[in-house]
């Protein structure tokens, strides 16, 4: 499959087969994705896998992001699609196998007062640890579609990011997302691309 088939077949995933994603195959899919660029090649990742019992532990706390969640939705989306939402962050739609993707921990002190650039120094760190990640997962996304396997990228887990780090025994990290992966139960409709999103500069009018 090509590189561009493969990003418009990418879909997020929110009802699952209940097979189990082979342990094999998952390992190809990740150390194929740590081929990601990073910033500074400090390649600061690190990833915890989970299955089984651990999985339906990380699961019971996700679902507990959802009031956090929902508040949010509320200003962006109708009833019927907060509902989904919401039913899906119950079980991840069964999905077998979430990752959690993890970043070193970086708490600078900025405030108010601070002009872009003097936050940006201090902050470049943890953004340069953010976008890394970002690279990671999206590779991890893109490898498992040609798989034949579905994922779902959830930035929800942040609001139970403390617990679930106690759970695994994580210290001195900060959650950056979670991955729900397993073999697809259904295929969501193409959404369309948001039009202008993109300004040539210095190109002749057509």
């Amino acid at each position: 499959m090509e590189l561009k088939e493969l990003m418009q077949k990418r879909r997020s995933i929110r009802k699952y087969k209940p097979d189990e994603v082979p342990k094999e195959v998952l390992q190809e899919i990740l150390e194929a994705a740590l081929w990601a660029p990073s910033g500074k090649n400090r390649q600061p990742w690190e990833v915890v896998a989970v299955r089984g019992e651990m999985r339906d532990r990380v699961v019971q706390l996700i679902a507990g992001a959802a009031p956090s969640v929902r508040k949010n939705l509320e200003e962006l989306f109708p009833e019927k699609i907060i509902n989904i939402t919401m039913q899906y962050f119950q079980n991840l739609g069964g999905a077998p196998v979430v990752l959690l993707v993890f970043i070193p921990r970086e708490r600078p002190a900025v405030s108010p007062e601070m002009s872009d650039l003097e936050r940006y120094y201090l902050e470049v760190t943890r953004l340069d640890h953010l976008w890394s990640a970002a690279a990671f997962i999206q590779n991890v996304l893109l490898l498992a579609t040609e798989r034949g396997l579905g994922t779902c990228w959830m930035s929800g887990p942040k609001y139970v990011e403390a617990e679930i780090s106690d759970l695994l025994g994580v210290e001195g990290k900060e959650l950056v997302a979670a991955v729900a992966m397993g073999y697809p139960d259904q295929s969501p409709p193409v959404p369309p691309r948001q039009p202008n999103k993109i300004k040539w500069v210095g190109w002749a009018e057509n």
